[in-house]
Formats: structure tokens, sequence, C-alpha cells
């Protein structure tokens, strides 16, 4: 449910830059722990995916592959038709000032400090860093993956003493990103699936249980300090990343063990939840802009139908748009026989 968490976030944002009786509250804040809850559920699977994967060339690749199909063509559909939109008809969005002057790295997810065309690519680029060095970690034997994961956590934890704490004096924006500590939340959950894939059983109703009461405690901390997360990313990792490995190995553990169900409704956001976040931000801008006119509409209306809507048209867009993306971009580099987990864990 990360994906709404952070559409959470985002309403509120657009809200008060369209409604001047903004319902919404301040403790919105908290969606911006859907960004963490949604890096450590990639390191978790990304692991499960990998394990089963052989330590050859050939097999890095096609894992490489896959995970540039799932990231790349649907991205790349929301991408053109912002661009779309900011050519025909830029009234009807926002743009912030060098959104549209690096088009060739915002098209490639390239690292950069200018401001990105769709805002929310920011997290893709910590995602394909993460595929890297995985397709890198596939090449090594099983039995000593887990030591180049450590060497990886070394190199950020040293890194960071010269890099970034002056990522503009001292190191280029790609740099910055292998070194951030947000890139520790994929960590947390490959540390979750190698204890859930060695079958370690550490008690995961009691985890679940300390992992959400941690979470709830962090929201409380969170709204009350009004921390600035970009400034503090560490505090945020430890805030939001920690808990969210903790609920994470609880909810599968308890999903093998006691054969826990999921609710069919977040079964079905999950499995589209990449496009509900691609698009979520466009359709909110698109949506405010045309229903600021309508200020007879009370505010809470009006946010419920910008939410929904958006909501209808991800859930749409993972049908009509994504999943027949996938299964071309996919079909090009043959059959997924290196992809184990098949598309729904991707």
């Amino acid at each position: 449910m990360a994906v709404l968490l952070v559409m959470f976030l985002h309403l509120r944002d657009l809200e008060r830059v369209y409604r001047a009786d903004a319902v919404l509250p301040g403790w919105a804040d908290i969606g911006h722990s859907g960004v963490d809850l949604f890096f450590v559920i990639s390191g978790f699977i990304m692991v499960l995916i990998g394990h089963a994967y052989p330590a050859t060339r050939g097999a890095a690749g096609r894992f490489l592959y896959h995970r540039w199909a799932r990231i790349y063509p649907t991205y790349w559909f929301w991408f053109l038709l912002t661009l779309a939109f900011y050519l025909s008809a830029p009234a009807w969005l926002r743009f912030e000032a060098g959104q549209v002057t690096h088009l060739v790295e915002s098209f490639f997810l390239i690292p950069t400090w200018t401001p990105q065309l769709v805002p929310v690519s920011w997290t893709l680029k910590y995602e394909l860093y993460f595929y890297l060095i995985f397709s890198l970690v596939i090449l090594v034997p099983a039995r000593r993956r887990i030591l180049l994961l450590l060497v990886w956590a070394g190199y950020m934890l040293i890194g960071q003493q010269f890099c970034y704490d002056a990522p503009d004096v001292l190191c280029h924006k790609s740099l910055f990103l292998t070194m951030h500590p947000l890139a520790f939340e994929f960590l947390f959950g490959a540390v979750v699936a190698g204890i859930y894939l060695y079958r370690r059983s550490l008690h995961p109703r009691f985890i679940f249980i300390l992992g959400s009461c941690l979470l709830v405690g962090s929201f409380v901390i969170y709204i009350r300090s009004g921390v600035n997360l970009d400034d503090n990313s560490w505090y945020r990792v430890l805030l939001f990343g920690f808990p969210s490995a903790l609920l994470l190995y609880g909810c599968v553990e308890l999903e093998r063990q006691q054969g826990l169900r999921v609710p069919a409704w977040v079964v079905v956001i999950g499995n589209a939840s990449y496009s509900i976040y691609l698009s979520h931000f466009l359709l909110f801008d698109l949506l405010y802009g045309r229903l600021a006119t309508l200020s007879v509409l009370p505010a809470a209306l009006v946010a419920g139908i910008v939410f929904t809507l958006s909501l209808g048209v991800g859930l749409m867009a993972y049908r009509w748009v994504e999943r027949p993306l996938l299964h071309l971009s996919r079909g090009c580099f043959g059959s997924a026989r290196y992809d184990p987990a098949g598309q729904k864990a991707a």
C-alpha cells in the first residue's frame, strides 16, 4: 500500500496549491514513508528473484534486461504524455523552473541536480542503481553474494564521508546517488529476503506488531518534529525504513506459516502500483487544474473525486498500457526462463 501513502501526500500538496480552503491535514506528510516502504519491498523482491539465477553472465544480462523492461517502457509512456501536455497545453500543468531543460537526462533517468519532467521519477534512479548492483551480485556464486552486499554497504558508509556531505563540490549526482542513505533501505529488504529464504523464523507475529508500533510511533515523531527529510536522510531511514522492514518480514512470514490472507483489493492495487505511481501526479495536476474553477464544490469532495479518478485511471493504465508494454519488451529478449518470480513479483 506504499503507493496510496504517496498519493495521499501529493494530493495534499496540490490541494494547497489549487484550493484556498484546503482540508487535507498536515499529517498527510507521513505519505513520505510510502517511498521507504517501496524501497524495502524492492530489495526483498530483488533477492527473491536473483536467488534463483545461476552465476553466469547470460543470467545476469537477462536479469538486468528484465528489470529494464519493468521500468523504462511504462515510464517512457508517461514521460511522453507529460511532454505532450507541456508542448501543447502548458497552462494545464504546473512546471518548475528547470523541469524541461534536461529532457535527455529525464528520458533515460540519468541522475542530475535539476527537477525532472516526471516528478516522481527520482525514485526510479535508485531502482535502476539497485538493479545494476544486483546484476553484479548474480555474477558470483550464491554462497558469496552476501559478501558482495556487505562490500556494497561498506562502500556507501565510507563514501558518504567524502562525498555525501558536500555533493555539489566533490562528486557528480550519479556518484552521490550511489552513496545515499536511502540505498540502505534496499539492503534492509535484502536482509528480510535472506531470512525468509533460509527459513529463519523469528517470531513473525511479534515482529509484525513491533514493526507496526514502531511505524506508528515514527509517524508521531515525524509530525511533531517537523524535520526536513531531504536534509536528514539517515533520520528518515531509521524512522521509516527500519520499521518497514520489520513490518514486511512479519507479513511475509505470517503468510507462509499461518496462511495470512491479503484482501483482493490490496492485491489489485499492489499489482498496478507502478502505473498508479507514475500517473497520479500528472492526473492530480490536470484534475485539480480543471476542477479549480468549480469553487462551489466542497474541497473535501473535490479531493475525493481527484483521488478516485486518478486511482481508477492508474488501474486501467496497468491493464491497457503497462502489461502490454511489459509483455512486448520482454518478448523481444526471448523467454523468461531465468525470471522465476515472473511479472507479479517484479
